[in-house]
């Protein structure tokens, strides 16, 4: 009969342990260590900062003397259950934290941030189609911005994880600016998958 060193040799190559799994010390060693790590980082899904995505242009512009863009009617069809966004949201608010954005050498943004309350008043998650109106007193009037938060994977590309709100940069294509110091009327109306509807509105100082 074989010792035990021998049967260990033949359940565990060189290299192997049962507890720790790598024995060597050698460059063998540090080798499969720096595959586990790359591994283990492949399967964390680092945090999306919001404020980097590509400002949200409008998809529906209206004159002053115009009605203003209706909400949504239809929420998104065809979104496959495992993909789909939770909603458990009650109430939205605009955010006093929302602002008009100017930078140098930018185009001026409209950064709307967006609460979602349950019934106790306590954040929630949101899920559907929504829609901000901004009314001004440039020209065009009224401009609409479609945002498709449907998906798990929409949903993140827009949610600040620490202030638990929703950014949403907005970048107005007006031809006449508003008048400087004016206000800005904005409505957020979210259509949910089930056909219900969540609206707030606000003002902002241009």
């Amino acid at each position: 009969m074989e010792g035990g060193a021998g049967r260990a040799d033949r359940l565990y190559p060189m290299g192997m342990t049962r507890g720790l799994g790598v024995r060597r010390t050698d460059g063998a060693c540090v080798a499969v260590a720096t595959v586990l790590t790359l591994s283990l980082s492949a399967c964390i899904t680092a945090p999306v900062d919001p404020t980097t995505n590509v400002p949200i242009r409008a998809t529906e512009r209206r004159g002053s003397d115009e009605q203003p863009p209706a909400a949504l009617s239809t929420p998104s069809t065809g979104v496959p259950v495992d993909e789909r966004a939770p909603h458990t949201a009650m109430r939205i608010v605009i955010s006093p934290l929302s602002r008009v954005e100017r930078m140098a050498n930018a185009p001026t943004l409209i950064d709307v941030r967006l609460d979602a309350f349950d019934s106790s008043a306590k954040p929630a998650s949101m899920a559907g189609d929504l829609r901000i109106v901004l009314k001004s007193t440039g020209e065009p009037g009224f401009l609409a911005f479609d945002v498709p938060l449907a998906t798990k994977r929409q949903v993140a590309r827009r949610i600040d994880g620490t202030l638990e709100q929703f950014v949403l940069r907005l970048e107005p294509d007006w031809r006449v600016e508003p008048t400087r110091g004016s206000d800005l009327e904005l409505t957020a109306t979210l259509l949910t998958a089930d056909g219900g509807v969540l609206e707030s509105s606000a003002r902002l100082r241009w």
